[in-house]
């Protein structure tokens, strides 16, 4: 954000001259913090994306906002919730409707640069925790000397690989929690063919990162999961049920009979009938 009211305290070079290569060398700089800087707020919802010039650890404690990245679109930010935001990647965050009142550190060098190769630092909006835990590493820096502002490095590594730990199981929790939501409407109804650009829909993302959820999660893209899916439940039709092959492949979806046979061959390595002859239950 680019301009604060004279609320809260901005410190935009909190290590002094002289010793910033000093403190770099331990692989971390602190650039600058602000302390419960109130933003003005914007007068539409609209994103103005940018490029920070190093990463940012930022949690609004009160207010209203909007956060939005290319990913993601565009996010409601709520009290108490986190946003960490690389220096390679276009964020946006603002106050909307109300001011955006944050606590928030600015870092480089080449441990966050680390960090974020191995994704414990990444873009997003997070649920963390209610506290202000970025106030002991500020307090720290203002002591203003060697020690302390190689101590508060290594508070805010902590800070960051406890906030990468605790947010891993909910990454973007409204996103997960969406995408999850979408694998149980699936297979739910495996008559449905869905397309990548429905998945997203659901989902409220972009296909580019629907397709890095499915990766991530099941290992696959998401043709490869749904042709998985239908298959293994056809699976269990042929060995668990008496019927016919035509019936299972119109429940999964396949009107053509024959694109089922192809299908599934492909994938378990045989056509149905003799998957059926030799896995079948004998209590089918």
């Amino acid at each position: 954000m680019d301009r604060k009211t004279k609320q809260g305290e901005v410190n935009p070079s909190p290590i002094p001259a002289g010793l910033r290569g000093q403190i770099l060398e331990s692989g971390l700089l602190i650039c600058s913090y602000y302390e419960g800087v109130n933003s003005w707020r914007r007068a539409t919802p609209d994103p103005v994306p940018r490029i920070f010039s190093y990463m940012v650890l930022t949690q609004m404690i009160a207010g209203s906002g909007i956060y939005w990245n290319d990913q993601l679109g565009s996010r409601e930010i709520k009290p108490g919730q986190w946003i960490s935001a690389t220096d390679d990647k276009e964020n946006s965050y603002f106050g909307y409707r109300e001011n955006f009142i944050e606590d928030s550190i600015g870092f480089c060098g080449p441990a966050a640069t680390a960090l974020a190769r191995n994704s414990i630092i990444k873009n997003g909006l997070f649920d963390f925790s209610k506290e202000r835990r970025l106030l002991p590493v500020i307090h720290k820096l203002r002591e203003s000397t060697t020690a302390a502002f190689l101590e508060a490095n290594a508070m805010l590594v902590s800070l960051l690989f406890e906030f990468h730990h605790a947010t891993r199981e909910t990454d973007v929790s409204p996103v997960l929690a969406d995408f999850n939501r979408l694998l149980q409407e699936i297979k739910r109804d495996m008559n449905h063919w869905w397309t990548v650009a429905e998945m997203a829909d659901f989902c409220n993302i972009s296909e580019n990162y629907l397709r890095r959820l499915f990766h991530e999660n099941t290992g696959m893209p998401p043709k490869n999961y749904l042709d998985n899916l239908r298959m293994n439940r056809a699976a269990e039709l042929l060995t668990e049920t008496s019927r016919c092959i035509p019936d299972i492949a119109e429940q999964l979806g396949y009107m053509d009979p024959y694109h089922f046979i192809r299908r599934f061959s492909q994938i378990m390595a045989m056509p149905p009938a003799r998957y059926r002859k030799n896995f079948r239950s004998e209590y089918s």
